[in-house]
């Protein structure tokens, strides 16, 4: 039997090329200037030529179809890179959160360092097992393919602005209701199933079952899980947003 103590990790994982990225950038602010710079514009220019580019293959002639033409770029996008990027900027951030609180120098309340490579280093390198590398493809799969249903066409979005609208009581709460029901629930939801797919290995954990390993394992999978539903649903929350402006302006 394995003693019940999670074991510290006092290393941290190999540099990623945003690192190296960011210690090139560090304090010259030029170097940082012409980066975002190249980076908006870069940005800016693929989302505009795919929203030209889809306009152009759909060759649709329907009042609203620059709307949907831009939903076909803004929603992929968002349950890509966004959700992809915001994944893993909170799973390092977790990371961070949980050694600082070990060492005594981040306590719940203070004030949450911003998500980064100035502030967050790489996370621990965690051995996944296959079971749970097979678990968080599905879970990838199943949260871009569930975005893209919901969000991407264009009566979809005309449905879910008119929920909020028969849901909302006034002005004030149409504003308010839809980060409840696309950011806090989806949020719980899957906060919940998070604490549901740990389950078993946590009480494995506190009966000193569990050896340094599969510690390592259980802290690197919650933490992963925790990051994800956070990301999922800045991502869900991101996608009506956008949606609704959408149908709204164009």
């Amino acid at each position: 039997m394995h003693t019940g103590q999670d074991h510290d990790v006092s290393h941290t994982g190999a540099a990623q090329p945003i690192d190296r990225l960011w210690a090139w950038m560090e304090g010259r602010p030029l170097r940082r200037a012409v980066v975002a710079a190249s980076a908006f514009l870069v940005g800016f220019t693929l989302l505009f030529a795919s929203w030209i580019g889809v306009a152009m293959w759909r060759r649709s002639t329907e009042p609203n179809a620059a709307a949907v033409a831009l939903l076909y770029v803004i929603v992929p996008f968002l349950a890509v890179v966004v959700l992809v990027a915001v994944q893993r900027m909170s799973y390092r951030l977790f990371w961070n959160l949980e050694q600082a609180t070990r060492r005594g120098e981040w306590l719940p309340g203070d004030p949450v360092p911003a998500p980064g490579p100035r502030g967050t280093p790489p996370a621990p390198r965690v051995p996944w097992p296959w079971t749970l590398r097979v678990r968080h493809a599905l879970l990838y799969a199943s949260a871009i393919g569930g975005v893209l249903y919901a969000f991407m066409p264009y009566e979809h979005q005309v449905d879910l602005a008119r929920l909020v609208w028969d849901l909302g009581s006034g002005t004030a709460t149409r504003r308010q209701l839809p980060v409840l029901l696309f950011g806090y629930l989806p949020l719980l939801a899957f906060g919940l199933l998070a604490v549901a797919l740990t389950h078993r290995s946590r009480r494995r954990r506190d009966a000193g079952l569990l050896d340094a390993r599969e510690q390592l394992i259980l802290r690197g999978e919650v933490h992963w899980l925790s990051s994800f539903a956070l990301a999922l649903a800045m991502t869900i929350l991101l996608a009506q947003f956008f949606g609704h402006l959408i149908i709204a302006k164009l």
